[in-house]
């Protein structure tokens, strides 16, 4: 008789063993599908701001990495996922990954252009003069606003007796504007 429950606690072990491997198995796969999913509503997140183009770029990047880090926690079991998850998670981390370098591109782009503006604001006049024209138009600009200011400074301009030079000078201080 004790060969009997002998093997009847054998049979038992092992089927234990076997449900507690299923249960952990099933663990994992529960664990990283909910992580699946919130990465994914990240993703859907950062598309949806995406496609705004009045979203900052910088708040895009960090739900992008964000979702990113999601998506590689949700694979991380690898072999041990149930094949439509893992086809999934990989789908949507391609994505995710594509959304990515977009928008590093689109925040390089902005840094670049910034640096510039910058770059050109201090080799410049100060004021903004230098925003595409050439030497020669920045010459003339320049030209133009030094003899504009100093028609518009109060010793040059008719005295109230007008005795300052007759019609001439009348046609010297009209503005076009």
């Amino acid at each position: 008789m004790s060969r009997n429950t002998l093997r009847t606690r054998l049979v038992l072990i092992g089927l234990a063993l076997i449900a507690a491997l299923a249960g952990t198995w099933g663990l994992i796969n529960v664990r990283a599908i909910a992580t699946y999913n919130e990465a994914t509503r990240t993703l859907n997140t950062s598309i949806g701001q995406a496609r705004n183009p009045q979203a900052d770029p910088a708040a895009i990047k960090a739900l992008q990495d964000q979702a990113d880090r999601l998506f590689a926690q949700a694979a991380r079991p690898g072999p041990l996922l149930l094949p439509k998850t893992r086809q999934a998670a990989q789908a949507n981390q391609a994505t995710s990954t594509a959304l990515t370098q977009r928008t590093e591109r689109v925040l390089k782009k902005q840094q670049a252009d910034k640096t510039k503006n910058e770059q050109g604001g201090k080799s410049g006049s100060g004021k903004g003069a230098s925003s595409g024209l050439t030497k020669q138009q920045e010459a003339e600009v320049e030209d133009l606003l030094k003899r504009n200011q100093e028609q518009s400074d109060p010793s040059s301009s008719p005295s109230p007796t007008g005795n300052t030079g007759g019609h001439q000078d009348r046609e010297k201080n009209v503005k076009p504007w």
